[in-house]
């Protein structure tokens, strides 16, 4: 769900959200020509999919994850998690040749694992160094590399042919691809992305009961935003 998430905080910190003339303008710039989509019929399924086992699956363990668990205690988590993707950004800027944000990632590594006790705490940010979103995907399209197609992914969400190129990348960068035994890593993973999830519940939830156009809205905004990191 990490992509649905992501694509629908971009949404309401836009102030995009159900604003039909902004969807009509928005189509009608980044038409199909420019975001190929030739599985569609099969995305507009995958995504009612995706929000089908968000509402009955994700909603309800969210609710009493939510209720049980402390704000700052789910911050943590995520502050660790975080943490955790340090050396795959670092590596994507430094395949990138942005060396200067690739030293800046490896100072807030160095800043939270240590005094940040293992990446609980974000020291890094109050000190200045700011984390630049990036992954393989991005370094894959500062190459050169075409989105392609738009593909939205089972449980994931939004994607494109560049990205799910990187993903094998990805994950062989992130800490906990070397867990073992697989499902363990597999545990870990889910565990991380719940507590993703959790820490947005009630955006998604007035995203998922407000949203006119979600099909057409998430698609131009994931390949918008995507660009946009890419051009960074």
């Amino acid at each position: 769900m990490r992509n649905f998430i992501l694509i629908v905080l971009i949404i309401f910190s836009q102030n995009l959200f159900g604003q039909e003339e902004f969807l009509e303008d928005f189509e009608s710039e980044y038409t199909q020509s420019v975001i190929k989509d030739p599985f569609e019929k099969y995305n507009r399924f995958m995504t009612e999919v995706n929000w089908g086992i968000y509402d009955y699956v994700f909603d309800p363990a969210l609710q009493v994850y939510n209720a049980a668990t402390p704000l700052g205690l789910r911050l943590g988590i995520y502050n660790f998690f975080d943490n955790l993707a340090s050396p795959l950004r670092f590596l994507s800027h430094l395949f990138s040749f942005r060396f200067n944000d690739a030293i800046n990632e490896f100072g807030r590594f160095t800043l939270n694992s240590t005094f940040g006790i293992g990446g609980i705490l974000d020291i890094a940010t109050p000190n200045g160094l700011y984390s630049k979103r990036s992954d393989f995907g991005i370094t894959f399209g500062r190459w050169g590399i075409d989105g392609e197609f738009y593909f939205v992914l089972p449980l994931i969400g939004p994607s494109n042919f560049r990205d799910i190129l990187a993903m094998p990348l990805n994950a062989l960068a992130y800490p906990t691809t070397y867990l073992e035994p697989f499902l363990l890593s597999a545990g870990v993973y889910t565990f991380k992305e719940f507590n993703y999830t959790a820490r947005h519940k009630d955006t998604l939830d007035t995203f998922r009961r407000d949203s006119l156009n979600t099909y057409v809205l998430m698609k131009n905004s994931y390949e918008q935003h995507r660009n946009e990191l890419i051009k960074e």
